[in-house]
């Protein structure tokens, strides 16, 4: 396993002298910028407060941008390279935050979870993520996504495979799913909205807010469950269908349309 810690770009409100550890003073802020040329096929996010930016291109090394800001102790070790993973640690201390903006080859996967920051993914692989308070966005994912947010949104674009995407306290939002793989998607306290490409089965939950769901025409088997609130579809039921929509809602009104 490799540590490394990467070239150093110092940006203080009032110091322009390079330092070497993590600035002098309240509010430092240092930028580093480093590039692996291993191969990177795996990115393990970890951590307290920090962002996390991970983006693909044809690439084969991968560039790493690691902002961190702290009271001016030093956070050594930034992030670690072991085989073909890189790990990410948001954590560096008290009054520390450390976050990342990362390009890396296409086809990586990224998995992990951080307590308090957003994650962004575009282009990757596949994602097994979680975050305890802050946003997750997905964009154009080939594979398998898993995604939790505890409290935060979870914004997915052009999906390719199987997803699942929940949240305790927030919003679900997904448009241009285009894989016609399972789709499952939850919001304890938060609206659920799916705007899905191809034919396949949904499971929406919503337990206080709405639920809306396009999908292409064709033959669904339906199931809802509404509590106290409207189910609207234009739909034509059809149990013997190979996909199946299942909507549950317990506070909130259900919506399934097909375009």
């Amino acid at each position: 396993m490799n540590v490394r810690i990467g070239a150093l770009t110092l940006a203080a409100a009032a110091a322009a002298t390079a330092l070497t550890g993590c600035g002098n003073g309240m509010g430092a802020k240092l930028t580093y910028d480093d590039t692996e040329k291993t191969r990177i096929t795996d990115i393990v996010l970890s951590g307290g407060s920090g962002d996390v930016t991970v983006t693909t291109k044809a690439i084969t090394e991968t560039h790493i941008k690691r902002v961190v800001r702290s009271d001016g102790r030093d956070p050594e070790d930034s992030y670690l390279v072991s085989g073909s993973t890189l790990t990410l640690d948001t954590t560096c201390g008290s009054n520390c935050r450390v976050s990342y903006e990362v390009e890396a080859p296409a086809g990586v996967k990224v998995r992990g979870e951080l307590s308090s920051g957003a994650i962004a993914l575009v282009g990757v692989g596949a994602a097994d993520v979680s975050v305890t308070s802050g946003d997750i966005r997905l964009e154009k994912i080939a594979g398998d996504v898993t995604a939790r947010a505890s409290s935060g949104n979870i914004d997915a674009h052009a999906l390719g495979g199987a997803a699942s995407l929940t949240v305790t306290s927030g919003n679900v939002k997904g448009l241009e799913l285009t894989g016609g793989k399972p789709l499952i998607a939850e919001a304890s306290s938060g609206n659920v909205e799916l705007h899905v490409l191809q034919p396949a089965s949904i499971s929406a939950r919503a337990t206080s807010g709405n639920v809306e769901l396009y999908v292409p025409q064709g033959d669904y088997k339906l199931q809802n469950d509404t509590g106290s609130g409207d189910f609207t579809t234009n739909l034509t039921n059809a149990p013997a269908a190979a996909n199946l929509i299942s909507v549950r809602v317990g506070s909130g009104n259900a919506e399934v349309m097909a375009f």
